[in-house]
């Protein structure tokens, strides 16, 4: 019996076992198959399916890395390895990953395509928020930073003032009426300083709120911001220009609904520009999104 036929019989059992969802038993025979044919990169891809189930993420990467190592078209390596790069917070990486493998799934119209916006979707979402977490702590920080430098200042002019009058302190047990007026000058003073700050920061009570930016405003192709949506006969929303773009380079189809599309076809989402220009109306950062 040769390697290669003895390989896809321990496939089968581990796709047996994967369905049953024992998935230990699953890894042994997709390893005992990639023993007969290590060439064979649809073994490595349904071992890194197991790993992925057990949450086993570093296991996933390596045997993705394989899979493409052994075929570079491979659509389930890069999408299995951009989503185990998403759950380990490398999200750079992880969207390089699943966008390569979302523009395979278009040139080939594989089925998916759907699967794969909603894995881009979220590792943009997760850079994002872990960014905008970043921001609110940097906020917050120099908020404290900035009250801090101000109480400082208002404490050692105080002590300047406070130490001419410590004779006459000890005696009465009060400053001398100059010099508590000298005080409350400097009080006041830094009080209203510090109302200044928390006026410019409560601008950013807004920005110490988490910013998120609705997924339908985004174009289901580069999955950036809409300025030109475009609707098609198929009732999905696109931006025009990269729409186009895919009926030059790839095909004049819909990319995820696959029915056949052309740019006659298309009608503006004037609902939905609208809407988006609203949004950034009010929001100006989510034109960097």
């Amino acid at each position: 019996m040769s390697n290669i036929v003895e390989a896809e019989q321990h496939k089968k059992k581990g796709n047996a076992h994967f369905s049953s969802k024992d998935y230990n038993r699953a890894i042994t025979e997709y390893s005992l198959a990639i023993n007969k044919a290590p060439n064979n990169s649809v073994y490595y891809t349904n071992r890194a399916l197991c790993y992925l189930k057990m949450k086993n993420y570093g296991n996933v990467i390596a045997d993705c890395e394989m899979a493409i190592k052994q075929d570079p078209t491979s659509v389930k390596g890069y999408y299995m390895l951009g989503q185990a790069l998403t759950e380990q917070i490398d999200f750079d990486t992880a969207i390089s990953n699943l966008q390569k493998a979302y523009d395979l799934t278009i040139k080939d119209k594989g089925v998916f395509s759907a699967e794969i916006v909603q894995a881009l979707l979220s590792a943009r979402k997760k850079k994002w928020n872990l960014e905008e977490k970043k921001r609110i702590d940097q906020e917050s920080d120099l908020l404290r930073y900035v009250k801090g430098l101000i109480n400082a200042e208002r404490d050692r002019q105080l002590q300047k003032v406070s130490s001419k009058s410590n004779m006459f302190s000890k005696i009465v047990s009060s400053h001398p009426p100059d010099v508590q007026e000298k005080m409350d000058i400097i009080n006041q003073g830094h009080n209203e300083k510090l109302s200044q700050i928390e006026q410019v920061f409560s601008q950013s009570d807004e920005n110490l709120k988490v910013r998120d930016l609705p997924d339908h405003f985004l174009d289901k192709i580069s999955f950036n911001i809409m300025h030109d949506p475009v609707i098609t006969p198929s009732g999905i929303t696109y931006e025009r220009a990269h729409l186009k773009e895919h009926f030059k380079k790839i095909g004049h189809f819909d990319p995820l609904s696959r029915r056949e599309c052309r740019e006659s076809d298309l009608y503006p989402n004037l609902a939905m520009k609208e809407a988006i220009e609203d949004f950034l109306s009010k929001n100006g950062w989510a034109a960097d999104y």
